[in-house]
């Protein structure tokens, strides 16, 4: 039995050449047509992707919060990472990395260096530090003799304190800014700056010296302990900015790694220049506040991110070096 075949009806591609489609009808092709899938593309600037302050006290130092509270404000503050990096001591980085808090610490130090006044070496590790770690305790030590024999000194000019009740509030490296925190506890000066300036400071009649390292000394020392040598706040140097190339350069050979380009007191210089004189020089560059207290004349945490555009990049290159 014949059946007659349905038919089937012409597309609109069928029945017209595309140029003489009805509007209506291209509009239609185009909904049936499957859509292309976008490509999602990876932000080129990752600017403030992670928050980052590589430069930070506690009480294990000179700082006013204890380990555990450091790492909570800067919870607070929105950081992801910190690096403590007390005075002569590894006792507060080895306390607050052992908190669960979701701020990374990484482990640190900062070296004060005999060559120039102001002259700071900063380093950086994830290694137990070794024979770093040993001079830093040593270094520690020899700072609480210098701490007793300061406070003798106190005493003789009539504004005795009690030496074992400070040296036993200090958790790590005890120094100046702890007896003149002491001196303004007891009503002997109105500020701690008052206590340095009258009494304490390098050319005050309490002053005793302490031991420190040579440049090259504690840039060797780092090097074979596996951290990273980073020159803490270049600015404070107060040289000539070609005068601190020269010097830089020299360090440089001798092991340096980094330099903390974004400090608050890098505005002296002004911060792009000192970026662009480490990149030339192939050094690392890394910033942080070098938080101590809420409101002093050191950055609060997390500070320099503002400035700090190429953080991720540069966090990033600090972890490669750090190994």
């Amino acid at each position: 039995m014949w059946r007659k075949k349905p038919s089937t009806p012409p597309t609109p591609c069928r029945m017209l050449p595309k140029k003489k489609q009805p509007l209506y009808l291209l509009k239609l092709l185009k909904k049936q047509q499957p859509r292309k899938r976008r490509m999602m593309t990876r932000r080129k600037n990752r600017t403030m992707s992670i928050r980052v302050d590589l430069h930070t006290h506690s009480t294990a130092s000179d700082g006013v919060f204890s380990p555990p509270d450091l790492v909570r404000e800067a919870l607070r503050n929105g950081l992801d990472v910190i690096a403590l990096t007390d005075h002569d001591s590894f006792v507060g980085s080895d306390q607050a990395r052992t908190l669960m808090s979701g701020v990374t610490v990484i482990p640190g130090v900062e070296l004060s260096i005999r060559d120039m006044s102001g002259l700071h070496l900063l380093g950086y590790g994830t290694a137990l530090g070794g024979e770093l770690r040993r001079t830093v305790e040593d270094l520690s030590f020899r700072r609480k003799n210098r701490a007793r024999l300061m406070l003798e000194k106190l005493a003789e000019l009539g504004m005795p304190l009690d030496a074992d009740r400070l040296i036993t509030s200090c958790q790590g490296s005890l120094g100046r800014p702890h007896i003149a925190r002491a001196m303004v506890e007891a009503g002997y000066v109105l500020s701690n700056e008052e206590a340095f300036r009258l009494y304490i400071g390098n050319d005050g009649p309490a002053y005793v010296g302490g031991e420190r390292l040579t440049m090259e000394q504690a840039l060797h020392l780092m090097r074979i302990s596996g951290f990273v040598p980073v020159l803490a706040h270049p600015a404070e140097l107060k040289l000539p900015l070609k005068d601190l190339r020269v010097l830089v350069e020299k360090w440089r050979s001798l092991g340096l790694m980094g330099m903390e380009v974004y400090h608050p007191s890098a505005r002296k210089y002004g911060m792009d220049s000192l970026d662009r004189m480490a990149r030339e020089m192939h050094l690392l560059v890394t910033g942080g506040s070098d938080f101590h207290t809420p409101g002093d004349h050191h950055g609060e945490l997390g500070a320099m991110l503002k400035h700090w555009r190429s953080c991720q990049e540069d966090y990033d290159a600090l972890l490669d070096a750090m190994g």
